[in-house]
């Protein structure tokens, strides 16, 4: 019998949750023209604002797509995660 069930991405999702843990607790987007929107309060920031790492990769078993963790630290103190199927530097060149 085969098992449809969909597959956890159990190494992306403990990582994250080990950076949740680490207060990475933000969630952050790349909106375009190097700014960035943090989804928890709307805040809009610039590329300069930020200081962003890329810190891990995972494969993504729903999109089945290779996925970037990257921590972001606000000039203001708040800490979260970007994560997407482009590195930042790939980011930049896209938006």
């Amino acid at each position: 019998m085969k098992n449809n069930k969909p597959k956890l991405n159990s190494a992306l999702t403990s990582r994250v949750i080990d950076l949740h843990d680490q207060g990475y607790t933000d969630d952050f987007l790349s909106v375009k023209d190097e700014c960035f929107l943090c989804l928890q309060n709307s805040e809009n920031f610039s590329l300069a604002d930020l200081n962003i790492q890329v810190i891990d990769q995972g494969f993504d078993q729903f999109s089945k797509t290779y996925k970037y963790i990257h921590t972001v630290e606000t000039a203001n103190g708040n800490k979260g995660l970007l994560i997407g199927e482009l590195m930042l530097a790939e980011l930049e060149s896209v938006n």
